[in-house]
């Protein structure tokens, strides 16, 4: 291949990634103002209805998606917040308006600057976002700890996060193995919970993973598994990882391995 050759196609991805870049820029903001007008009726009326919740929810799932498929990982991570946040509202209220913006608001602000996507400090910018609606106000008192919890049973999932929310902490919730590595590593959470089956890596893969890599070596982490500590240890658990066993004993394992990691 000549220089003049290699050129050529050097400028060709190059017309490429910036159309695409006007394209998602173009299509977000598309969703963003649709999600605003919703808004703004709800702000006109007091409340939300729960089919402009449903729009709203949609706008997110929609850039979500775009995102993934333009490679923009903080606004697709901020979307998936953003979708977690409206699946917990059944009647959404003034409160949830002012959030709702604050995510729409969020998404836009990184949408305008997407050349500088990936220096933004993604663990500040995720824990400026607001915390999921699953109790009352002045129910809990809403810590600065971020979970990420890496559960594919939703049954499973939502009592894991319920029982961490009871203690003020803000979860996210990721199904996909490699992506939640890719999560942890970006956004660094303060606490990764794995279950110990998954889609193509085991819990205990990804557990192993983070002790391996440099970048996630300190992130503390704990496994959920319906195995005894000594089965997950004999398949590979790092001896340092909390087990927290399903069933009768999982809140005494929860609060030990909170405990042991230094979250309590």
């Amino acid at each position: 291949m000549t220089t003049a050759t290699g050129d050529r196609r050097q400028d060709h991805n190059q017309d490429f990634a910036q159309q695409l870049e006007i394209e998602f820029r173009d299509s977000a903001v598309d969703l963003l103002e649709q999600a605003e007008r919703i808004v703004a009726a709800g702000f006109d009326s007091g409340s939300l209805s729960t089919g402009g919740r449903d729009s709203i929810y949609r706008v997110a799932h929609t850039i979500k998606g775009l995102a993934a498929s333009c490679g923009y990982s903080l606004i697709g991570v901020v979307a998936h917040r953003f979708e977690d946040y409206l699946a917990e509202i059944s009647q959404p209220v003034r409160e949830h308006l002012d959030a709702i913006q604050k995510f729409i608001d969020s998404i836009g602000d990184l949408v305008e600057n997407l050349t500088n996507e990936r220096r933004i400090n993604a663990g500040e910018f995720i824990r400026k976002l607001p915390s999921r609606p699953t109790f009352d106000l002045g129910e809990i008192v809403v810590q600065d700890i971020e979970v990420l919890l890496v559960m594919t049973d939703d049954a499973v999932a939502r009592h894991v996060a319920r029982e961490l929310q009871a203690c003020g902490y803000r979860v996210t919730r990721e199904s996909g193995s490699f992506r939640a590595i890719e999560i942890a590593t970006m956004t660094r959470p303060d606490l990764v919970i794995v279950t110990g089956v998954l889609d193509t890596l085991s819990g205990i893969d990804i557990v192993s993973a983070f002790r391996a890599m440099p970048a996630t070596k300190d992130l503390p982490v704990a496994l959920i598994t319906a195995d005894s500590r000594d089965e997950a240890l004999h398949d590979g658990l790092p001896d340092s990882v909390p087990v927290i066993r399903k069933g009768r004993e999982f809140g005494d394992d929860l609060t030990d391995a909170l405990t042991q990691l230094g979250i309590l």
